[in-house]
């Protein structure tokens, strides 16, 4: 059987509810839609959907791999967009997310300019990994250790506040007219959550007196931000993206911590890309410290 066909039969049906809306979907005939799903649920041992007069629903085989059915065609456009890019020249870069889009936006016009149509999506961590490694992208700024690093970025705290003289961690410590859970917390985001940088924030914290509630993970990032601009969290961040966010942003002597990125390509012809002009781009995207190559 046509394994895509049933999939992506079956996919329009359970988002629609309707073989007919599915029909319509898929630009072909009811018949044609039940006898993909049909083919396809003979194909997978079981029924994959309950129908009757009124409404189609999934059965429990169908809910359970509705999920890699998806994942199924995710990897069939993965498939198209990469001989489609191949084709075009395209080159597809894999970069952190929650930075100013403004200047990725730069950094393609740049490449333009040079004669490469470079395609950038914003990813977190551990998906711009996953997707390189399986050949989902051309090429990827992907975390290391600060030694291995092409650009590295300070990181520091960052809060509305009219705060004029510089923060310490000890600063942040619960006063004794403090309930402990009023005491300020310290925000560490999706890209920063890591045991690279996690690990020594809160030994660094516990060693400055903090509680160790004080520091948490969030992926939510308007969460974070409400915390930071009623003046009540502290986010972990580059000096950029506190500007840009309209926050205050201290450098803080106890935390020597940075993020480290390299640019990790498949081909030579991806890496010359990244010329030093490109890279320059790179580094005020990241709002990073250019680390010359050995």
């Amino acid at each position: 059987m046509d394994l895509l066909s049933g999939a992506r039969a079956f996919a329009a049906v359970a988002r629609r509810q309707s073989f007919s809306a599915a029909a319509r979907d898929e630009q072909t005939t009811q018949p044609v839609v039940s006898r993909r799903v049909a083919g396809l649920e003979a194909h997978l041992g079981g029924a994959l959907l309950e129908r009757n007069t009124r409404q189609v629903r999934l059965t429990a085989l169908g809910a359970a791999l509705l999920e890699h059915v998806h994942a199924l065609l995710g990897a069939e456009r993965s498939l198209i967009d990469a001989a489609a890019s191949h084709r075009r020249g395209t080159v597809r870069l894999l970069v952190p997310a929650g930075l100013d889009p403004s200047l990725w936006a730069a950094l393609r016009l740049r490449a333009l300019a040079a004669g490469t149509d470079l395609h950038i999506e914003e990813e977190d961590r551990e998906r711009r990994t996953v997707r390189f490694r399986i050949g989902d992208a051309d090429a990827a700024l992907l975390p290391v250790e600060t030694a291995r690093a092409d650009w590295v970025v300070p990181l520091g705290l960052a809060q509305a506040t009219d705060r004029l003289r510089p923060l310490t961690l000890a600063a942040l410590r619960p006063t004794r007219a403090q309930a402990p859970e009023a005491a300020s917390r310290i925000v560490v985001l999706a890209e920063d959550a890591s045991g690279q940088l996690l690990s020594p924030l809160r030994e660094s914290a516990a060693a400055c007196g903090l509680a160790a509630h004080q520091v948490y993970e969030s992926h939510n990032v308007v969460s974070a931000l409400a915390g930071a601009l009623a003046g009540d969290d502290w986010i972990l961040c580059a000096r950029e993206q506190a500007s840009g966010w309209r926050l205050q942003w201290f450098e803080v002597p106890e935390l020597a911590l940075a993020r480290a990125y390299r640019l990790e390509a498949r081909t030579p012809d991806g890496l010359r890309l990244f010329d030093s002009v490109l890279r320059r781009d790179v580094a005020a995207a990241l709002g990073a410290i250019r680390r010359e190559q050995q």
